[in-house]
């Protein structure tokens, strides 16, 4: 599966406003992909990005502006936490003659060889102008191309690509692409481009042909969407290349898996990979086909027949829709057609727990009315709060840790997970921080989490810690370590879960 890190996403303190004068922080956005062509040694590609407001301009030469920032990459094995791999680069941003008005993004590309096996990737990122680090982050990387063997690259996605006209280090198949580094896909953008290498088809057979499948589903559900189920036919050939468009014009919005299949001449799976994206596309609402032929007679939906009931029902299902079903149930709950409402209810359950719907409803109903004693507020049902969204939508965390009366620190928690079931690729090692600066008020929200697609921040601890330095507090510290030199209690529970 293809790792995309936001590293700095939709929070994030400080101040506010393009004077260079103001302190700046920067935010990266990283994409890593894997390859193992046969004859080759594995190998990674992360492509960085980082939003051109965001970092801090010096002048060079009258009236020419760059910044420079200093992207530092270590790979150590995870048993054992050897260093197998390592680069310090510092990247400079195209030349500007104005700081007052930036946009857009600078980008680096790298490329590191190493064998099969499990590793643990470190970034360090320092803006070379500021003097300001970004928090160091890790994240687990497997690779496992096994020889002789079919399989499937990671994803690409890109934006544009164009003939090389020479090798470069992170030349693909002739050709250099620039990714897409954050795979977010907004009302603008109709197409989606990417890329993946198939592996040892030739292993399938001596000549001839074999499929490959390619489409859409959704994350919530694992439902392929309507419309965007392809494949293709190659020849068996030790590599072979899909390279391809979709139109996503008519995608509507939420949460999304391209998926890559190969399957052989008696349409059996023999391999697979996957990418997330997400699309916004508020023009495009729920199709009312998919309601047009359900039948909920003489199934668990039909005898719930008060319209107060199934309002809450489908209301209990906010935090595990997809955006799409989430607008159309906020104004199907706002009408009086109960038969709609019906047909809603069973056709999402029918979705989701396919073999028996019944079991799938009764048991989120379960987990619907813990959550909402555990986790309730003055102001909300449980099941609306951040808990309960996490809760009902990832499950029952493996390890909850839990902090009200630190000294200094706003009341937090942090849960993990050891394995996101919910996830078709199963992320692992994930966690979820929340805080309340009311503890009494039982209300805790969602500051940071490292799985793909919530909202990610590493600067979560001097939000935790701004009781002690005030609101936007920040002069360069340290996360880790601040002006009084100790490591925070909440950086040691993220890093060692007990």
């Amino acid at each position: 599966m293809k790792r995309t890190l936001v590293i700095l996403m939709l929070v994030l303190l400080g101040f506010t406003g393009n004077a260079q004068e103001k302190v700046k922080h920067l935010k990266p956005y990283l994409s890593t992909t894997t390859y193992c062509a046969p004859g080759v040694s594995p190998y990674v590609e992360n492509a960085i990005a980082f939003e051109n407001r965001s970092a801090v301009y010096k002048e060079f030469e009258p009236g020419k502006f760059k910044a420079t920032v200093e992207i530092t990459t270590i790979f150590r094995h995870a048993g054992d936490s050897l260093i197998c791999n390592l680069s310090k680069v510092a990247l400079d941003s195209p030349v500007v003659t104005d700081t007052s008005n930036l946009s857009g993004a600078f980008i680096d590309q790298q490329r590191f060889s190493l064998p099969n096996g499990e590793y643990e990737m470190e970034f360090s990122i320092v803006d070379l102008n500021s003097g300001i680090a970004l928090p160091t982050e890790t994240m687990p990387l497997t690779l496992n191309y096994k020889e002789g063997m079919p399989a499937i690259s990671d994803i690409l996605l890109f934006d544009s690509y164009e003939k090389a006209d020479q090798q470069k280090a992170c030349t693909k198949s002739g050709c250099d692409f620039l990714p897409r580094v954050y795979p977010f896909y907004g009302v603008n953008d109709e197409r989606l481009h990417f890329y993946t290498e198939l592996y040892n088809s030739d292993k399938l057979y001596d000549e001839g042909k074999f499929l490959v499948n390619y489409y859409i589903e959704t994350v919530e559900s694992s439902s392929r969407m309507q419309n965007y189920n392809f494949n293709k036919r190659y020849e068996v050939s030790r590599v072979n290349v899909l390279l391809n468009t979709i139109d996503i014009k008519d995608l509507p919005s939420g949460n999304y898996y391209l998926v890559v299949e190969m399957r052989d001449r008696s349409n059996t799976l023999i391999c697979s990979n996957s990418c997330f994206f997400q699309r916004s596309n508020p023009s495009v609402s729920y199709d009312m086909n998919d309601l047009a032929g359900v039948n909920v007679a003489n199934t668990f939906v039909g005898n719930i027949t008060d319209i107060d009931t199934l309002r809450k029902y489908i209301k209990y299902l906010s935090p595990i829709c997809s955006e799409t079903e989430r607008d159309y149930s906020n104004s199907l709950v706002k009408t009086d057609d109960m038969k709609t409402m019906q047909q809603f209810l069973f056709n999402f359950w029918s979705a989701r727990s396919p073999m028996n719907p019944k079991q799938g409803f009764e048991e989120y109903l379960t987990a619907v009315h813990r959550v909402n004693m555990s986790f309730k507020t003055s102001s909300y049902p449980g099941y609306r709060t951040d808990r309960g969204y996490v809760f009902l939508k990832y499950g029952q965390p493996d390890k909850i840790m839990q902090e009200p009366n630190e000294p200094g620190a706003y009341p937090y928690e942090i849960w993990h997970y050891y394995e996101l079931v919910y996830d078709r690729n199963k992320q692992h090692d994930k966690r979820f921080v929340f805080m309340s600066k009311d503890s009494a008020a039982n209300d805790y929200q969602l500051i940071h989490s490292n799985v793909i697609g919530e909202i990610q921040n590493p600067r979560w601890q001097l939000e935790i810690y701004s009781r002690i330095y005030g609101e936007g507090y920040d002069q360069g510290v340290d996360q880790t370590q601040y002006e009084n030199g100790w490591g925070t209690h909440a950086g040691d529970l993220y890093n060692n879960p007990r």
